[in-house]
């Protein structure tokens, strides 16, 4: 499996799990996702994973009303739905990660 098809879906998790804290701007879920995962992401790639998530009913954006003509996305109750499916299995994964990432190390 492609490193980006894993980091794919955990983007789109984490984008998930911050705008259910605050609703945000693309330009700011991006820079915050950047310093999250510590890697840049291709120009655009952002818009596309809002984009997708929008279309599949996760969040909406709307204009924002500060005058501005920027497009702000909130989480719906469907992205929290989502969102919760994924604990028990998010849970499961991180001890096979977590073993993974020991038993790399120990590869010389």
């Amino acid at each position: 499996m492609k490193k980006e098809l894993i980091l794919k879906g955990t983007i789109n998790l984490l984008i998930l799990t911050e705008l259910y804290k605050n609703s945000m701007h693309g330009y700011a879920i991006e820079k915050l996702i950047c310093s999250k995962i510590n890697i840049d992401m291709p120009h655009g790639a952002i818009y596309m994973l809002l984009h997708n998530l929008e279309r599949r009913g996760f969040i909406k954006g709307k204009i924002s009303s500060n005058g501005r003509h920027v497009k702000e996305y909130e989480i719906t109750d469907s992205g929290i739905k989502f969102l919760k499916d994924h604990e028990k299995p998010l849970e499961k994964v991180s001890t096979v990660i977590n073993y993974l990432i020991e038993e790399i190390k120990n590869i010389n």
